[in-house]
């Protein structure tokens, strides 16, 4: 096995890919390239173990956000070859037009991101090629990785967007201002606008109960001097009741909103679990 500190994500398409370096040699780990064709991994995955001398399969570790993981790589050499050993006209109907793109574009794109650290889009008709740094790929990677981890609405992920767009020196007048989402309230108060006696223990009673309850975690980060700073987000089950936004005091933090019309029903659930008879006033 392996193991490489390099890895580059390639936006291609709708979804990201990646390059691997080993030695001065660019490898791609496969799974991501076969999902986005539209293509079942198992079977692709069966296939090339049973050739890996033919195609110079390598098992290579890869530190990550999530910690060290093994991806099954080719050698991008190999690449083109793979590709068309993927016949477009035995795949589904829904997904052809997809292979052909990845069969005609992927290699090129992986190529020119190892050689120059960008990608030029041969779909492009106009006389300036469009093409995407390796600088904003890695940002734009870290920000769907952020994005992930921390749930955050699809209006916290315009504001990021537009924030990567100005670093870049690109207008962000295409993306919108925001999405239609429900209306949210932050809890204290939606709390206190409905008189109940948990507005003024948010901070000892409420947010520890909502964690316990599977609404609310409790999620830290680094800050200067290596200080540990913590924050609340909802969890999967959290996300019935409100949205994560980005927190006004740091954007690596999110903060919960509730949605307005749907806290009576949180509401109760927190009664029950939380005598509001037996707080002190």
């Amino acid at each position: 096995m392996e193991t490489s500190n390099t890895l580059i994500p390639v936006p291609f398409r709708n979804t990201t890919l990646f390059l691997v370096d080993i030695d001065g040699v660019p490898y791609t780990p496969m799974k991501p390239i076969v999902e986005g064709m539209g293509i079942s991994w198992q079977g692709q995955h069966e296939k090339l173990n049973e050739n890996k001398g033919r195609w110079g399969v390598k098992i290579i570790l890869i530190p990550t956000s999530g910690g060290q993981q093994e991806m099954f790589c080719l050698p991008l050499r190999k690449l083109p070859g793979w590709l068309m050993t993927i016949h477009s006209n035995k795949v589904k109907a829904d997904i052809r037009e997809t292979v052909i793109a990845y069969q005609n574009e992927c290699d090129d794109a992986l190529w020119d991101y190892w050689t120059q650290g960008q990608a030029i889009n041969p779909r492009n008709t106009t006389s300036d090629h469009a093409f995407i740094s390796r600088e904003l790929a890695i940002a734009i990677y870290i920000a769907e990785a952020a994005a992930r981890m921390l749930r955050m609405s699809d209006t916290s992920k315009i504001r990021m967007l537009k924030k990567i767009a100005e670093s870049e020196h690109i207008s962000p007048a295409f993306l919108p201002d925001y999405v239609d989402e429900p209306l949210v309230r932050a809890i204290t108060p939606l709390l206190k606008e409905m008189e109940s006696p948990l507005g003024h223990h948010v901070a000892k009673t409420v947010n520890p109960a909502l964690e316990a309850m599977g609404i609310l975690e409790h999620l830290s980060r680094k800050s200067t001097g290596n200080k540990i700073k913590w924050f609340w987000s909802l969890t999967e089950e959290g996300l019935k009741y409100g949205r994560n936004e980005t927190s006004p005091n740091n954007p690596r933090e999110t903060q919960p909103l509730f949605f307005v019309e749907r806290f009576p029903e949180l509401l109760a659930r927190l009664d029950a679990y939380i005598n509001p008879q037996s707080l002190p006033l």
